[in-house]
C-alpha cells in the first residue's frame, strides 16, 4: 500500500510538473507565434529574449515544485545532481565524444556527396568553441530543459513505468513542449518536420536515461551530452544553409540506432533504482 501511494504521488507530481513546464514556456512563445500570424506584435529585440526565456520553463517548474514540497534541503539535493562528476571516463566519452564523432562523420559524408559545411579549418571557430559550449550549456537549452526532464521528471516516472516507457513518455512530452518553436521563424525547429523531430527526441531521451541512470544519476553527464549535441558542427547548419534535410535524417537514424541498441542489450530494463528512490515527500505535487 505504501509503495502504491508513493507511485501515485510520483505520477501526480509528474503530471503537474508537465503542465507547469509547458505553461511557463508557452506563455513566452505563444505571443511570438501570434505575432508571426499578424496577431499583435513583439519587438525585434524581445523576440530572441522570449525564445531563450521560454527554454527555462522545465527548470522553473521543477524548482518551484521541489521548493514547495521539500524546501531548501530538497532544492539543494535536486540542484546537486549537476555536481556529480565522479563517474567513469566512459560516461564522459559517451556524453561528449560520441556526438562529435557521429555528427562529424555524417557531415563528412555530406561533403563527399557535394554538400558544404562550416569551415572546420578556421582557427577562430575552434578558439571560440569553449565559450560557445559554455553559453549553449547555460542558455542554449541544456540547463533549462534537463533539470526538468531528467533531473525532476525521470526519477518520478521511471519507478512507475520503467526506464524505457518513461524515456518514451518524456520524449513525447518534450516534443510537445517544443511545438510552438516550429511556428517561430527564427528558431532551428522551424526548419524541421515535426514527425522527424519527435523520433529524434524520443531516441535522445532513451540515450539520456541510460546516461543518467548508468552514471548513478549524474545530471552533469546529461547536461554535457545535450550541450555537445547543440554545440559542435551539426546537421541543422546544412538544413538552414542549403535546405538539405539529408544530414539531419542521417544523424537521427544513427541516434535512433544507438537507442535501439541500448534496448536490445537490456540497458533500459528495470525502474532505474540503482540509487535510493526519491523520498516520497519530495515526490508529492501538493
Amino acid at each position: 500500500m505504501a509503495l502504491m501511494r508513493e507511485r501515485l504521488s510520483g505520477w501526480r507530481s509528474a503530471v503537474v510538473f508537465a503542465i507547469y513546464a509547458i505553461g511557463i514556456s508557452w506563455i513566452c512563445w505563444l505571443p511570438l507565434v501570434a505575432a508571426n500570424h499578424q496577431i499583435g506584435s513583439v519587438g525585434g529585440t524581445a523576440t530572441p529574449a522570449l525564445v531563450v526565456l521560454g527554454t527555462f520553463g522545465p527548470l522553473l517548474a521543477a524548482v518551484a515544485m521541489v521548493s514547495r514540497t521539500s524546501g531548501h534541503t530538497g532544492l539543494r539535493e535536486f540542484l546537486g545532481q549537476a555536481l556529480r562528476w565522479r563517474v567513469g571516463i566512459q560516461w564522459y566519452a559517451a556524453a561528449l565524444i560520441a556526438p562529435i564523432v557521429i555528427q562529424t562523420t555524417i557531415l563528412g559524408i555530406h561533403v563527399l556527396k557535394g554538400g558544404t559545411v562550416p569551415n572546420l579549418f578556421d582557427p577562430s571557430r575552434w578558439l571560440a568553441t569553449p565559450l560557445t559550449f559554455i553559453l549553449v550549456l547555460l542558455i542554449g537549452g541544456p540547463s533549462g530543459e534537463e533539470f526538468g526532464w531528467r533531473g525532476f521528471l525521470l526519477p518520478r516516472v521511471q519507478p512507475v513505468l520503467g526506464m524505457l516507457k518513461a524515456s518514451v513518455a518524456i520524449g513525447v512530452v518534450s516534443a510537445v513542449w517544443h511545438l510552438p518553436l516550429f511556428l517561430i521563424p527564427i528558431t532551428a525547429q522551424s526548419h524541421l518536420p515535426f514527425g522527424l523531430f519527435v523520433v529524434r527526441t524520443i531516441a535522445l531521451s532513451i540515450i539520456s536515461t541510460w546516461l543518467y541512470n548508468g552514471s548513478r544519476r549524474s545530471l552533469l553527464l546529461v547536461l554535457l551530452f545535450h550541450a555537445s549535441l547543440n554545440t559542435w558542427p551539426n546537421s541543422l547548419y546544412v538544413l538552414e544553409a542549403e535546405g538539405a534535410i539529408g544530414p539531419y535524417v542521417s544523424t537521427t537514424i544513427v541516434y535512433t540506432g544507438w537507442a535501439i541498441q541500448l534496448i536490445l542489450l537490456g540497458l533500459l530494463s528495470g525502474r532505474g533504482d540503482r540509487r535510493k528512490r526519491v523520498d516520497a515527500a519530495s515526490m508529492a505535487a501538493a
